[in-house]
């Protein structure tokens, strides 16, 4: 019966050991990766004020964009009433598709 309780104690503590580095294992991984995360906000707070002039230059690339977006509607707009108009043309002059 002594030998039972003897290598249950030392089952036990084997166990306890398996369990504390187990923990300290995982406690340094956490570690690790939360000091990549705090590397990783500096990093992206660098960023933002890297690119925080950027914000008036692009505000005005957008606004040209959109007048050249608008402007291509238009074409395609007209375009699209050059193609009803030929299509007229082309039908009364007995053409019909040919593409």
């Amino acid at each position: 019966m002594e030998l039972l309780a003897r290598l249950t104690v030392i089952y036990a503590v084997v166990l306890v050991l398996a369990l504390a580095l187990s923990l300290i294992t995982i406690f340094v991984y956490l570690w690790r990766i939360g000091s990549a995360l705090a590397e990783v906000e500096s990093a992206l707070g660098q960023a933002e004020k890297n690119t925080a002039p950027l914000k008036g230059h692009i505000e005005t690339i957008n606004g040209g964009l959109t007048r050249v977006g608008e402007g291509l509607t238009a074409v395609d707009q007209h375009s699209a009433a050059i193609d009803g108009s030929l299509e007229a043309v082309a039908d009364h002059l007995g053409l019909g598709e040919t593409v």
